[in-house]
């Protein structure tokens, strides 16, 4: 019996353990938490804010989500369907929107469209006395769009050039026309990608604060923000955030009770749709394509750069050095750990499946699915018990150690990247797992090879494009990341994302103007690098072919 638990307790079997138990139990503090009894300024918030919240936090993810859903099909079925000029540049342009936060796009058209501002000026120049006021809930739900809808868009794209010409050119036999075969075959087999990709919007922009906030849209996570700082009363921040994650899990199940059992299979070697050209009215889908990326990613950025000509020199000085230095360092270890602690989860998922495995591994990807907001009480409370319980512990290496140590260090904030962004690097090396399957893997172990050697000279080569992608997605939404950043930093530490967010908030969105570009600007390189990675490795297969 004590041999048998033994062979199965592995390094990946523990790691894996204790990342599902690191998740669950700030989790349950929320909770627990919820036994309080109630304070004066949630009375207030129960009886007269929390109806809006909920209607607006409704409302907000029911627009964001068709509009996002709509564009990034859009996009993607012109993209993978049509052959035209330019479509290769597009292609991987459409996704630059990716790079530019929410609350970044928001402090810009904010200030564009002001009386003051570019569009405005522009207007009255030719006239018109008119004024565009972006800053309401029809201006979150467009800003949320531009910038998110490259998640469906990535997703739908994929699935459709994976989609085989003999399901299409079966159905057009048999006499379906071409709008039939678009509603019952095509689109159904994009389906799965399409959901997933409006899921991880809806995820999106419930964990937005900076763009809420600045556009004063009473949402959940603006309520969340203003309970702890406004009000004072971390019990009312715990109990909306308990309501928000709810709302976040009842969207999670609704998503897999509408999926069912259904699966959708395609076999690995199929013969991919041919692109046609484009004829009469559908020219100007490119030009549409052209638009959306010019007012996602070109407008925004080239008005920052307009910022910068009255920007004081001073800014390009040691300061900016520690802030790119902070937001690169920190991103790059979160990175690592998360990298690293994905691969154990994924060897762990390997070899005969069971229940508790993938019950388990639902729980270590549960991260992502809470908004920064509410997993960054969680992770403050727990933190705060750790240094209670460590409290002896401090005084014996150091009698003068303050109560506090590890609440007020950096690690409580990459222990919670770690935990929302776990789900991203661990799904990116799954994948990659799923593609070169077992054989090599048991081969080694049949002879005689240790689990570390394997992993080290047999699975790290072959997932080595996985492991890249999982690293530059998980950068990417890492050095983007505002509201666990705002919570839980060190005193006096700031990122390029924090330091943006105070500086817009304060109306100085000349002096965001420079650490605002170099944060888009080390994002869209990796989105470049990730995108022709995967080019380069799809035209390498596409010769041994």
């Amino acid at each position: 019996m004590l041999r048998r638990i033994k062979s199965k307790l592995n390094l990946f079997t523990v790691t894996s353990i204790i990342a599902g138990l690191l998740i669950i139990i700030p989790l349950l503090n929320i909770f627990v938490e919820l036994t309080a009894p109630a304070s004066d300024a949630w009375i207030h918030i129960r009886t007269y804010l929390l109806g809006r919240y909920l209607r607006n936090t409704f409302v907000l993810i029911f627009y964001v989500s068709i509009l996002s859903a709509s564009l990034g099909f859009f996009a993607a079925y012109v993209i993978t369907r049509y052959e035209f000029k330019g479509r290769k540049l597009l292609s991987w342009m459409l996704i630059l929107p990716l790079a530019v936060p929410s609350y970044i796009m928001a402090y810009v058209y904010g200030d564009m469209t002001s009386y003051s501002g570019t569009v405005s000026r522009f207007f009255r120049s030719i006239g018109y006395d008119g004024y565009i006021n972006v800053m309401t809930m029809q201006g979150a739900v467009i800003i949320f769009t531009l910038t998110l809808y490259p998640y469906v868009y990535m997703m739908v794209r994929s699935a459709l050039q994976k989609q085989s010409a003999s399901f299409i050119e079966s159905a057009r036999l048999l006499g379906a026309s071409k709008w039939k075969v678009f509603w019952r075959v095509v689109l159904p087999l994009a389906r799965p990608a399409l959901v997933a990709g409006t899921l991880l919007v809806v995820l999106e922009t419930l964990n937005d604060y900076g763009l809420v906030e600045y556009f004063n849209v009473q949402v959940f996570s603006f309520a969340i923000f203003n309970a702890w700082f406004s009000f004072g009363d971390v019990i009312s921040a715990i109990r909306l955030s308990a309501i928000l994650m709810l709302i976040v899990f009842g969207i999670v199940f609704l998503e897999r009770a509408i999926r069912g059992r259904r699966r959708y299979n395609l076999h690995s070697k199929t013969r991919p749709v041919e692109r046609v050209e484009l004829k009469n009215s559908q020219k100007i889908y490119p030009v549409l394509l052209w638009m959306v990326l010019a007012f996602g990613f070109v407008i925004p950025v080239l008005q920052l750069l307009w910022f910068t000509r009255f920007a004081n020199n001073t800014l390009f000085n040691i300061e900016m050095m520690y802030l790119i230095v902070n937001s690169i360092s920190i991103a790059v270890f979160a990175t690592f750990i998360i990298v690293v602690i994905a691969i154990m989860l994924a060897n762990f998922n390997r070899g005969r499946a069971s229940s508790f495995k993938k019950s388990w591994l639902k729980i270590t990807n549960l991260g992502y699915a809470i908004p920064g907001a509410v997993l960054a009480i969680a992770v403050h409370m727990f933190f705060i018990d750790l240094d209670h319980m460590f409290y002896p512990l401090y005084r014996f290496v150091n009698p003068e150690t303050g109560r506090l140590v590890l609440s007020l260090s950096l690690s409580m904030l990459v222990f919670a990247y770690v935990l929302r962004f776990m789900a991203i690097g661990y799904n990116s090396i799954e994948a990659s797992y799923d593609k070169i399957g077992e054989s090599f893997t048991e081969a080694a172990y049949a002879l005689k090879s240790s689990k570390i050697k394997t992993l080290w000279t047999i699975d790290l080569p072959l997932i080595k494009t996985g492991l890249l992608s999982a690293a530059i997605i998980v950068f990417i939404d890492i050095i983007k990341e505002l509201p666990l950043t705002l919570i839980l930093r060190p005193t006096n530490y700031n990122t390029m994302a924090t330091i943006v967010h105070e500086y817009a908030s304060d109306e100085m969105l000349i002096e965001a103007s420079i650490p605002a570009l170099v944060l888009i600007a080390v994002a869209s390189l990796m989105i470049y690098i990730l995108t022709h990675a995967k080019q380069k490795r799809g035209a390498a297969n596409v010769r041994k072919n």
